[in-house]
């Protein structure tokens, strides 16, 4: 019965926000300021649902911190999904292959898991593993919740786009998921041994629900953009032993300082299948689609987009409100109707981040602009 109540609060709220697009051309943008204090400070509530925290080390240290100082946060979201997993148990069940199908899916998580670890990312593992110790939450706990985004299809607009001479990139999230926190979550990521070689990682931002570890969205230093939606058509055989598309993104943002390198690495790991993946830079985009045999450049140009057939009437026609970051926040995003979960737009060095709240689903919602330099920077702010 709950997970009835679930679903009809979930769809009258996708239902109201439909409706209000109609009438929001105003999508508030507020400028973030570190007067309330310095950008290095480690955690910061932006809004109800939207947190920014910085971390630096080895994943397992960046891991530790984002426990400690999230602590609360996590155990509240962390009650509520697996609430959510609990109570719609048979539904999610169904999204299980056979070989990995056990009592719950509870246990047919942790079976997928048991199989596929070794191609994991050992960043994300560690990382995890340092979020159970500094928030004292069951690690099996957080399993759960992260391989989650492993047995859903997500739909979403990914865009890259010039505009005045200044690429913009946009990414939106739509996933039925509960209502939980946001994290933008700036890593910087390094060893003692190249702290002292100076080999250090490129610094990179991720924006998730809080208690997912994975990449979803995200931009380096380096200004690489990634972004990754579900293909609705079968690219070959259907596999699910490979790195998810949430740790090869990890890799991507931490190492890559060109498109040719994110192709290097997409080229050579174990991926599963029926997406489509972009990464962009300053000059360039591309869209892959991805299978466990196949990865296709599928555009290489100036201007790249993905739109799930549902959305291309809405896409197509609000396609001239593309022409300032103002027009696509203000008036293009709620025309589209895409991003019920979160909505992350980098232009001309600085972040415009949306996440879904109560009432408001992301497209409705008001953006936070945050300047890339103080991000990534952290510069003290007198």
């Amino acid at each position: 019965m709950n997970n009835l109540f679930h679903w009809l609060i979930y769809y009258i709220k996708c239902g109201v926000n439909i409706l209000y697009s109609y009438i929001n051309n105003n999508n508030f943008i507020n400028q973030t300021s570190s007067n309330r204090g310095t950008t290095s400070q480690q955690k910061e509530k932006i809004s109800k649902y939207l947190y920014k925290v910085h971390l630096q080390g080895s994943y397992y240290e960046m891991g530790k911190q984002y426990g400690k100082t999230m602590k609360r946060v996590l155990e509240k979201d962390v009650k509520t999904f697996i609430h959510f997993l609990r109570n719609n148990n048979d539904l999610y069940q169904r999204k299980i292959i056979e070989k990995y199908k056990r009592k719950t899916i509870f246990d047919s998580l942790l079976s997928y898991y048991e199989d596929n670890k070794k191609y994991f990312n050992p960043d994300i593992i560690e990382f995890t593993r340092g979020v159970s110790e500094g928030s004292e939450i069951e690690y099996n706990q957080l399993l759960y919740v992260n391989l989650f985004p492993d047995i859903t299809d997500n739909h979403c607009i990914l865009l890259s786009k010039i505009i005045e001479n200044k690429r913009m990139n946009m990414r939106t999230l739509d996933l039925g998921y509960p209502q939980v926190s946001h994290s933008l979550i700036i890593f910087n990521p390094y060893t003692r041994e190249n702290k002292t070689n100076k080999k250090q990682s490129n610094k990179y931002i991720s924006l998730n629900p809080s208690i997912v570890f994975g990449v979803m969205t995200g931009i380096s230093e380096r200004n690489i953009f990634f972004g990754e939606t579900y293909y609705d058509e079968s690219l070959g055989e259907l596999h699910y032993n490979g790195m998810p598309f949430h740790h090869i993104s990890h890799e991507i943002l931490k190492s890559c300082n060109n498109l040719e390198d994110a192709h290097t690495i997409l080229q050579k790991c174990n991926r599963t299948s029926n997406l489509q993946l972009m990464v962009s830079e300053e000059q360039n985009a591309h869209i892959y689609l991805s299978s466990k045999d196949k990865l296709i450049l599928e555009q290489n140009k100036e201007n790249v987009e993905s739109v799930t057939p549902n959305e291309q009437g809405n896409f197509k026609k609000n396609l001239h409100y593309l022409n300032s970051i103002e027009n696509v926040i203000k008036e293009f995003i709620p025309r589209t109707k895409s991003g019920e979960l979160h909505i992350m737009i980098s232009y001309d060095n600085k972040i415009y981040v949306s996440v879904t709240s109560d009432v408001l689903q992301s497209y409705n919602n008001t953006f936070y602009e945050f300047s890339l330099d103080e991000l990534f920077e952290k510069k003290t702010i007198k």
